[in-house]
């Protein structure tokens, strides 16, 4: 461009010698002219060698964000092949987890299923046992009311029960009182079990081998029925006894059977000439040798077993309806 311009100077050096001062002013403007231009082009030309630099800058700017972009995608790439590497892991672990849990699942489906036919045994056990409960409460009530029942005549029964143990006591004490003097002297009067034991030895009453009442025992005898006579609530048992020794008798009595039966029956008769004791209070007995006091072996034994047993109880229907019922 200078070149062009000086040579264009020159040019017109060498012409202005020869031109018009039209041609002379023609050339001027034009020089001017492109002066003007020239100056315009080196300010373009400055210009734009701004924004080269500043296009350079950018380019350089550019290329750095691109590089950094590239390092960017490069970890970012690697950073996706690990979370690619990472997303199939954890999928092949959902899928197994997927797959445990559907199992499971069936398993507590079934545990669940079991476990609410187990409820509903339970629950059908439990309400056989509440209709069950219901049962024994009920027959709990009518326990306790037939226990009320049973102890009120418990009650009932004790109260007879004593008034017979008084009964029992009073006779026995009013048959001693009646019979002082012979008891200890062949007569004995106990109590136990309920009953009054009156126990006469054979001397007191009969002589040996013999089943008449002699005339002391008549005596004791009327005593004896003076104080039964007022116990009309009484039954009376005579028992008679032997010994072990064999009786060889003839006529009535053949044996120890005979003799004791025929010892009690005239004992019965004796205590029946009270008119005031009741026949169906006594009842006669025999018992031979085979409810001994003592040994047979001794005389003394012996002695003791050859007796009248008289058993007083106290009558006991009263009782025994009561039980019935």
């Amino acid at each position: 461009m200078r070149k062009s311009i000086l040579y264009i100077s020159a040019l017109l050096l060498t012409l202005s010698a020869c031109v018009t001062p039209k041609i002379h002013n023609t050339l001027v403007a034009e020089h001017e002219s492109a002066k003007s231009a020239l100056i315009s082009a080196k300010k373009k030309v400055l210009s734009l060698n701004g924004k080269l630099e500043e296009s350079e800058g950018t380019i350089v700017a550019l290329r750095a964000q691109i590089s950094d972009l590239k390092n960017d995608s490069l970890q970012n790439g690697k950073a996706l092949t690990i979370l690619q590497s990472k997303y199939a892991q954890l999928s092949d672990a959902y899928d197994l987890l997927t797959s445990k849990n559907s199992s499971y699942m069936a398993n507590k489906a079934k545990e669940t299923k079991k476990l609410l036919e187990q409820l509903e045994q339970a629950q059908l056990e439990l309400f056989a046992k509440e209709d069950e409960l219901n049962k024994l409460t009920k027959s709990l009530s009518l326990k306790e009311e037939e226990l009320e029942a049973r102890s009120a005549r418990v009650t009932e029964l004790e109260t007879i029960i004593n008034k017979k143990d008084s009964m029992v006591t009073a006779l026995k004490q009013s048959i001693s009182k009646a019979l002082i003097g012979l008891e200890g002297d062949g007569l004995t009067v106990i109590q136990k079990n309920g009953k009054v034991y009156i126990s006469l030895e054979e001397d007191l009453l009969f002589a040996s081998g013999k089943y008449e009442v002699n005339s002391g025992g008549i005596a004791a005898l009327n005593k004896l029925a003076t104080a039964l006579a007022s116990q009309k609530d009484l039954e009376i048992l005579v028992e008679g006894h032997t010994d072990s020794i064999p009786l060889n008798g003839s006529d009535l009595i053949k044996d120890n059977w005979d003799l004791s039966v025929m010892r009690a029956t005239n004992v019965v008769k004796v205590l029946l000439k009270n008119p005031s004791l009741d026949p169906l209070q006594l009842t006669a007995a025999g018992r031979a040798e085979f409810i001994p006091l003592a040994t047979n072996k001794t005389t003394e034994g012996r002695s003791a077993n050859r007796r009248i047993e008289m058993i007083l109880s106290p009558n006991l229907d009263d009782l025994f309806e009561l039980l019935e019922e």
